[in-house]
């Protein structure tokens, strides 16, 4: 081989890496999302159609990407509908399912359950019943990729064509399936023109460019076994993708090089392989060429927050606000609210909390500890305050965001006359906290914490670790009502004190937006149930045995008002007053009686 064909080799297997990557696919539904789906579609099956939505919708919170589940809210809401007609009212049978939705429930299932085999079986029963159902032909295709059936799941794509011509997102799907299918070619092929099997390596070069002409690798690969069979006449085969199959024409071996890829083109296939950097680097260009349109500006602003350009991210979003004024396919009224929602997220650097509970800490987050003033006693009859004023100094970092804080705590009132309250109560902390993942709610903090004036609390260092988990607590605009429930909990250590506690918290009901659908006002009646450990109050002395533990369930009521908004920011503050009632189930008597809380969040 001569210096140039070894040069164009080495690029050539330098490109491999991208050829072999795969395709992202839907991922299977789990935890939280997996249980609403489940319970959404067994909803549909048994005529429950309001709990079929309301769970569909809760999925959809969870995982937006699942857009199957809008087929279901659709479905659910016609078959109520129906259903509600007095001519149908009157009839003992109901409406009848749509042609096909009972074969997709199954699928959908297995394919959350991971059962592939299954999925792609049911998929098919049900596009035999309705074969116009997009959604049916994706799920065979998606359920064929995760069994690595790359060939049949072509085949399916070709079938959904003829069904759905210069469908875009099947062109895009075939794309990428045609290039899964080109990438081991294209590595044997490379390999093999290490190896001097120039015969093979003509043989996977031609088949790679016939699957993924677009790939430069695959063509290079061409080029370079040609020149190496010395071949320098021979014709080399170029074809293009367009709904009309693979458009194939022949170049002489001595044309420049092909033309690149779109900038977006190159985005959007970075973003596939998981390369965000290089994604982030090509949307900028596209965008400096021709302005992206909302959906575009759209995957670029996610792509920013990835990268952790959150201004950039911003002001993406703010485009893709402004751009549903003249949108072909506005958002919905909550996709437009979610947006909002995703910028202020974003762009909060600071935070401000103040908390004045009776009875119990907040369950909002590491924002309320025991005190390192609270008495022995077994009574917790107090009324405190916690005020914290955070700072977010590299940003949202995609929600792994770092902060430091600082927070006044003070005991208002005290049934107990030998509890420091007032003055003699006050105290100070100063910490960082840290959330290391995106996607799940953990935080850990370190802080130190420290009497103000002439309080008597000792000071104390604090190691923290919270998780909280919630579905439907944001606010809703496109429905009156929906099922929320939030889960917290937190253990912490006073190292100076050897001092332990634990906090959890878990409230589930439906949330009623007060006045209507888009209302600011938010009322939500809930049970609860709480457990509380604080080795501090536990005892064994002259007979007075205290485990520490305290747990309890009851009811109670949320009112929330949320307030300060603008055109592309959803509200960012609110007013929460929460009032419950638990009784004890087991340890201490401090499980039972009214807990009240009243919390400012700016």
């Amino acid at each position: 081989m001569n210096r140039a064909l070894l040069t164009l080799l080495a690029t050539g297997l330098g490109l491999i890496p991208a050829l072999a990557a795969a395709e992202t696919l839907p991922l299977p539904l789990s935890g939280p999302a997996y249980t609403a789906a489940n319970q959404a579609y067994s909803a549909y099956e048994r005529k429950d159609y309001d709990l079929a939505i309301a769970k569909a919708r809760e999925a959809l919170r969870l995982r937006a990407d699942v857009t199957r589940l809008h087929t279901l809210i659709a479905m659910a809401e016609r078959d109520k509908k129906l259903r509600d007609q007095p001519r149908v009212a009157r009839s003992s049978r109901a409406a009848p399912a749509a042609p096909g939705f009972v074969a997709a429930s199954q699928a959908y299932k297995a394919y959350d359950q991971e059962q592939f085999v299954l999925a792609a079986q049911a998929a098919r029963k049900a596009i035999a019943q309705a074969p116009r159902r997009r959604e049916y032909r994706l799920l065979l295709i998606d359920a064929l990729q995760r069994q690595h059936l790359l060939v049949e799941a072509d085949q399916a794509v070709g079938d959904a064509l003829g069904v759905f011509a210069h469908d875009d997102a099947l062109l895009m799907r075939r794309k990428d399936i045609r290039r899964q299918l080109a990438a081991p070619l294209a590595v044997q092929g490379y390999r093999a023109l290490q190896q001097g099997n120039r015969t093979l390596a003509l043989e996977k070069a031609r088949k790679a460019v016939a699957w993924a002409p677009e790939i430069a690798a695959n063509q290079q690969l061409l080029d370079s076994a040609l020149l190496d069979a010395n071949d320098s006449e021979a014709p080399i085969l170029e074809c293009q993708e367009s709904a009309f199959g693979l458009t194939c024409a022949t170049r002489p071996v001595n044309t420049d090089k092909q033309a690149p890829i779109s900038d977006l083109q190159l985005a959007y296939d970075s973003v596939r392989s998981g390369d965000d950097e290089t994604a982030h680097a090509a949307f900028r260009r596209a965008d400096t060429t021709e302005p992206l349109k909302p959906a575009a500006a759209q995957d670029a602003a996610y792509n920013a927050m990835r990268v952790h350009e959150d201004d950039e991210a911003v002001a993406y979003f703010k485009r893709v606000i402004d751009g549903q004024k003249t949108a072909e396919t506005p958002m919905s009224a909550q996709q437009l609210f979610d947006t909002r929602r995703t910028v202020g997220d974003v762009s909060r650097r600071m935070g401000l909390t103040s908390t004045t509970s009776y009875r119990g800490n907040s369950s909002s987050g590491l924002s309320a500890a025991p005190s390192t003033g609270s008495s022995g006693s077994q009574s917790n009859d107090l009324l405190q305050n916690s005020t914290e004023l955070s700072w977010r100094p590299l940003g949202y970092r995609n929600a792994r965001f770092v902060e430091l804080y600082g927070r006044v705590t003070d005991t208002l009132w005290s049934k107990n006359s030998d509890s420091d309250t007032g003055a003699d109560a006050l105290q100070g902390a100063l910490g960082v906290r840290i959330k290391p993942f995106s996607s799940v709610n953990i935080m850990a903090a370190f802080e130190r914490t420290f009497p103000l004036g002439s309080s008597n609390v000792e000071g104390d260092w604090l190691a923290r670790l919270g998780y909280g988990s919630s579905i439907g607590t944001d606010l809703r605009v496109d429905a009156p009502s929906w099922w929320t429930s939030q889960l917290y909990a937190e253990v912490g250590r006073y190292i100076n004190d050897s001092r332990n506690y634990f906090n959890s918290e878990w409230q589930v009901g439906r949330s009623y937006a007060i006045g209507g659908t888009g209302s600011r006002w938010v009322t939500f009646p809930h049970v609860v149930a709480a457990f509380d450990y604080d080795s501090k109050m536990k005892s064994g002395a002259d007979g007075d045995f205290s485990s520490g533990n305290a747990g309890g369930i009851g009811v109670g009521n949320n009112i929330r008002y949320w307030f300060r908004e603008d055109a592309y920011n959803a509200p960012r503050s609110y007013v929460d007053f929460s009032l419950q009632y638990r009784a004890r189930v087991f340890g201490e008597e401090r499980a039972k009686g009214v807990f009240a809380r009243l919390t400012y969040s700016y």
